[in-house]
């Protein structure tokens, strides 16, 4: 037991500088490259750092006892929904993307959306745990991480994007109050739904995985 424990620590700690590395080139990109590409790194490296961060602190792994099949239509229904987010979101003249083209797309939906997506849900979950861990309900364990989590998340996410705009935000619905170039309300919010969006999608799966699991245990009594 000690064994398996301390080669799931050395794969994260692995993990966990990979996630540093891939991170510091990401950040080399946009602060002294000005590269509006550096998002793809940057949400890859933060997936990385976080999932790490959070399968050490939780319980059980995020992705406990789910097939590849599993992993593979969480991903897919995942990837359709930022493609479906994002057309909607240009078509309604909510955001452009000043640098990109058709030939941007893959790397765009894969990294800069999905993945993106990903790691604004990691955090959540890793403030759940961590505000649980001090005894806290698991309510407002959830409300405290997409205030003081995930929002600070998102706010650095676009504190960055805004020095090489990766994506422009060029209008919001109901309201454009703005603090400096933020569009407070609306892009608040925004970070929040993209927690949200794949983490709805993620519960979804794991309650298939989990009634699955129970259908498979009672068949197996039954057998025996």
């Amino acid at each position: 037991m000690n064994r398996i424990k301390n080669d799931e620590s050395r794969t994260r700690s692995i993990f966990l500088i990979m996630g540093i590395f891939i991170l510091t080139i990401a950040l080399y990109q946009n602060i002294f490259l000005d590269l509006p590409y550096f998002y793809a790194l940057f949400s890859l490296g933060m997936f990385v750092i976080l999932l790490a961060l959070y399968n050490a602190f939780a319980a059980t792994s995020l992705f406990e006892s789910w097939r590849g099949r599993d992993i593979l239509i969480f991903s897919f229904v995942l990837l359709i929904s930022c493609v479906g987010i994002d057309h909607l979101g240009m078509h309604l003249g909510y955001w452009e993307y000043p640098h990109y083209d058709s030939s941007d797309d893959f790397r765009k939906y894969l990294l800069e959306w999905a993945v993106a997506l990903l790691y604004h849900m990691i955090s959540l979950l890793l403030g759940i745990e961590l505000f649980q861990k001090v005894k806290l309900h698991q309510t407002s364990a959830f409300f405290l991480s997409m205030l003081i989590v995930v929002t600070p998340v998102g706010f650095l996410t676009e504190s960055l994007n805004l020095n090489v705009y990766s994506w422009r935000v060029l209008n919001m619905p109901f309201s454009n109050f703005k603090i400096g170039d933020f569009f407070l309300i609306f892009q608040t919010l925004g970070y929040w739904l993209m927690a949200l969006i794949p983490y709805g999608i993620y519960l979804l799966i794991d309650y298939i995985v989990k009634k699955r699991r129970l259908t498979e245990t009672i068949i197996e009594g039954a057998e025996t």
